[in-house]
């Protein structure tokens, strides 16, 4: 028998490692797995100041996320008092919340808590910072924001152990049962019923707790129906609900082939709120159900079986059912080990093992499923001698662990990729003004808001409403006005798109962008941006108004796809002021972002940004808010002009 055993072993262990590298092969590609909804940006910035009071504020999370009701955003001042907020919305695709801003804010320190259900069910929530006008002095420094966690995680992470562990009692004791009865043993009763109401209990518990925002009370006394039955997370909570309802309401009835169906509704209920479906959704589930069912029946069974050694003393019927669960149960580990170690692909690399939370209580939960293994292997060697009494216990002990260990780690952030590629670009914070340039024939528009800067690069054939799955390359430098360079680490939001998080300096910060993408080649340009950015829409008015007063004029204008051809000889244009406004993107007197500043020269510069166009000017103005140079970058083109004036009559 040992030779039997021993050679089983093997051939499974080396089932399991052939299995784990090949589908690993087909992993590699997924993408990184954040689980749990991180907060990535917000506006107004955390821990950041505005000049003037936001009429909206704006969180962007790293996967769809569902609002908490009138939880999802609480606002107060420094003294306490709660600030009158709207109902929040969700876009680009639910990874975007925006919450109006009902009540008014005065100069002053504010603290916003939010609250959002992720994708697993989790109801995650944090606070920050932020000030309003002149009141930054208040944000004290190395102050931490932006902190988060899981609402109830202690709540949440008991409601997964009765969860897990109703799975086992139900799952396992059916299974149990029937490899007793193969025995002829007359067993006692398994405790599928008490596991079936446990069931119901904890995944009602869960779904509570999305409900009231991660609080059980909430949920009970002001539950919010929009939480549990707007988004995935709670549909997913209610089927499993129903699926314990249903298998409960059977295994009362003596109905197991209807507890079965409830059953399997519950696990896959589970497989689809999981962790690893935010890596996967085609991997994921179907891991995380194998994975829990698996698991559920190798510690159920067990449980099950100790139970009927217990009662029968440990005597040869026992220990023949014995048998055939270690023939099962070598089926289950191949599973489990299996499906657990593509699901940690998923989650965390070998690496993030022993430096992250998610990774050493996962090494804990590794750790004592080979311990269970091998009080398993040992176990069955002594099995042909006597019942193995002390070693069955400590195993099926330890397999209650386990659960108590996967409980915790359902609650626990996976490790996140701090550069990983974003959803879409974040939102400018406060006010921003777009700059452009052109790297060759590549088109270079720059966003700069407070703390950040999103890059745009659009090639010659780009279509913008359609998008571009063309492959671009970027990288960043920025100088300040005291010569003091470096260079930005910069982050993927998108197709051309890239974000870098930047420190502004007062006065010019000259971004030299360096830009490739395939099958256009590339080059490099400098941008400047002036900051701060002061708004000034008026100016933009008097200057539209002051131009379609000029009864003629004379443009000199260069237009060219690339910077190298901008050294041809100008065209001469003579038209009305009126004429020529009316061709321009401002020719109504409104632009997106205005920003005011004066140049070396002395002259008033009045830059313009209308970055969903990817557009951008720059209007140089005389003492009579005139046009006296212009510059324009659009997507595919370059424009250079200059004006001239008729010398007033009677002048000279």
């Amino acid at each position: 028998m040992f030779k039997v055993w021993g050679g089983s072993v093997r051939r499974s262990v080396r089932l399991v490692v052939a299995l784990v590298l090949a589908l690993a092969g087909l992993l590699v590609g997924a993408p990184a797995s954040q689980a749990h909804a991180v907060l990535l940006f917000a506006s107004p910035s955390i821990e950041g100041a505005v000049p003037t009071a936001p009429q909206s504020i704006s969180l962007v999370f790293d996967e769809p996320v569902q609002p908490s009701g009138s939880r999802t955003v609480r606002l107060t001042t420094s003294a306490g008092r709660s600030v009158a907020v709207g109902t929040a919305s969700r876009s680009e695709g639910g990874r975007q919340l925006a919450v109006p801003v009902r009540g008014m804010l005065e100069p002053g320190v504010y603290t916003l808590a939010w609250q959002a259900t992720a994708q697993d069910g989790d109801v995650m929530g944090g606070s920050y910072r932020f000030a309003v006008g002149s009141a930054a002095a208040g944000l004290s420094a190395g102050s931490a924001g932006g902190q988060q966690q899981v609402s109830g995680a202690g709540t949440t992470g008991v409601l997964r152990w009765v969860l897990f562990a109703a799975f086992a009692l139900t799952l396992g004791g059916l299974v149990g049962e029937r490899l007793a009865a193969r025995q002829g043993i007359r067993s006692p009763r398994p405790w599928l019923r008490t596991g079936a109401v446990s069931g119901l209990v904890a995944s009602l518990g869960l779904a509570v707790l999305i409900a009231g925002g991660g609080s059980l009370v909430e949920g009970v006394s002001s539950p919010s129906g929009s939480a549990l039955f707007g988004g995935r997370a709670g549909a997913l909570a209610v089927v499993e609900s129903a699926g314990w309802l249903l298998a409960a309401v059977a295994l009362f009835r003596g109905w197991r082939p209807s507890a079965w169906t409830g059953l399997a509704a519950a696990v896959v209920s589970e497989g689809l709120r999981a962790h690893p479906a935010g890596a996967s959704s085609v991997w994921g589930p179907v891991l995380t159900t194998v994975h829990l069912a698996s698991a559920a029946v190798w510690i159920g069974a067990l449980v099950y079986l100790v139970w009927v050694g217990i009662a029968r003393r440990w005597d040869a019927g026992f220990r023949r059912a014995l048998a055939g669960y270690a023939r099962l149960a070598l089926v289950l580990v191949v599973a489990v080990l299996l499906t657990g170690t593509l699901s940690g692909l998923l989650l965390v690399s070998p690496s993030e093992l022993l430096d992250t939370s998610f990774g050493k209580v996962l090494t804990v939960k590794l750790t004592l499923v080979v311990a269970v293994c091998a009080l398993a292997t040992l176990a069955r060697r002594r099995m042909a001698q006597a019942a193995p009494r002390s070693l069955v216990r400590v195993e099926a002990s330890a397999l209650v662990a386990i659960l108590a260990v996967t409980a915790w780690l359902s609650v626990t952030q996976p490790p996140r990729d701090a550069q990983a590629t974003l959803p879409f670009a974040p939102p400018a914070t406060g006010d921003a003004i777009t700059v452009g340039g052109r790297a060759d024939q590549i088109g270079i528009a720059a966003t700069a808001s407070a703390g950040q800067v999103v890059l745009r690069l659009t090639a010659p054939t780009t279509d913008l409403e359609r998008g571009d799955s063309r492959s671009y390359r970027a990288s960043l430098r920025l100088a300040d006005a005291a010569g003091k360079a470096r260079t930005l680490t910069l982050r993927g939001c998108g197709e051309g798109c890239f974000y870098a998080p930047v420190t502004w300096k007062n006065g010019a910060n000259l971004l030299t962008v360096r830009a490739e993408a395939k099958d256009w080649g590339g080059g490099k340009d400098s941008l400047r941006v002036m900051w701060p950015v002061r708004p000034d829409t008026a100016l933009l008015e008097r200057t539209v108004k002051a131009m379609r007063a000029v009864k003629q004029l004379t443009v000199h204008e260069q237009v060219a796809s690339d910077t190298a051809r901008l050294g041809v000889a100008p065209t001469l244009l003579k038209v009305s002021g009126a004429h020529f406004v009316d061709s321009e993107p401002y020719a109504q007197g409104k632009a997106t972002q205005t920003s005011r500043f004066t140049d070396a020269e002395g002259h008033t510069v009045l830059a313009l940004g209308y970055p969903g166009e990817r557009l951008a000017l720059e209007l140089t103005l005389d003492d009579h808010d005139r046009l006296v140079r212009e510059t324009l970058v659009a997507p595919n083109h370059f424009i250079r002009r200059s004006f001239t004036y008729p010398e007033p009559e009677g002048s000279g």
